[in-house]
């Protein structure tokens, strides 16, 4: 069971599972997983079920503000995300409180292209191949506003697999480190180039509730095609990376990523 990342700034929790992407019902050797498991009690992962079923709703005040993180595609002002951060919101704003207008969106792919105000610095999409399993991937985002740093976070791992949960073709696996508020962000190559955008993690509490052991840094992020589908529908013209630029250091991809990456901030 995967969760959309998309924390409330006060109550700092995460939204419930997608829809789509529930767990097989078959567990390994047939035996039927728990239709319904029960949550945690007090688990963050869990407080969006928890009301849904009865409990008490949080303060309005809690529910209206959500962050996730974007990066800039060019430096016109075009900028990707997740759909799930930007879904029913009726005001978007970047880091610095700048309005930013919602273009399109992708539900299906879990994209949203976002436009505000022009930048000095835009990312590199790399042009080809994609990211192989194995391949070292960063991220970078800002999780976990009001509690972690602001200034934006470096993560790095690597690609565990070519696919995400249930061999979704349009999706990555990877074992960086994420955390509510990261999607959205960029998964970047060694080079500094975009590979991926972040966009959930399996909801680990849930899963032991089911199998009976605690899966480990089972992360996601979607493909480059998903996105450079919905820039080019949209005549967005984005750059791309040469193959042959020299590897960066972990500084160096970071002082890059963090020219080109903003939180988004969603009140609803």
């Amino acid at each position: 069971m995967l969760v959309a990342m998309k924390p409330s700034l006060a109550a700092l929790t995460l939204a419930a599972a997608f829809a789509c992407c529930a767990l097989p019902a078959q567990g390994q050797g047939g035996t039927a997983l728990p239709a319904a498991p029960q949550p945690v009690p007090g688990s963050l992962l869990d407080r969006g079920a928890s009301a849904a079923r009865g409990a008490a709703p949080a303060a309005p005040a809690q529910r209206r503000l959500s962050s996730g993180s974007g990066f800039y595609v060019t430096v016109d002002g075009h900028l990707v995300t997740n759909h799930h951060v930007i879904d029913g919101c009726k005001r978007i704003a970047r880091g610095d409180g700048a309005a930013l207008v919602l273009l399109a969106s992708d539900p299906n792919n879990d994209l949203a292209l976002l436009h505000g105000p022009p930048v000095a610095d835009a990312a590199l999409l790399r042009a080809a191949p994609d990211a192989r399993q194995g391949e070292d991937v960063l991220t970078y985002g800002f999780p976990l506003q009001g509690m972690l740093s602001s200034s934006g976070q470096l993560g790095a791992g690597m690609v565990s697999a070519l696919a995400g949960l249930r061999d979704n073709p349009g999706q990555l696996q990877i074992d960086v480190p994420v955390q509510p508020g990261s999607s959205g962000g960029p998964l970047l190559d060694r080079r500094g180039q975009v590979v991926g955008v972040v966009v959930a993690k399996l909801n680990a509490l849930r899963v032991a509730q089911m199998t009976g052991d605690i899966p480990q840094n089972i992360n996601f992020a979607i493909k480059l095609a998903p996105l450079k589908a919905l820039l080019d529908a949209h005549g967005v013209r984005y750059a791309t990376g040469r193959a042959d630029a020299r590897t960066l250091s972990n500084l160096e991809v970071a002082d890059t990523a963090r020219a080109f990456t903003t939180p988004v901030f969603c009140q609803r």
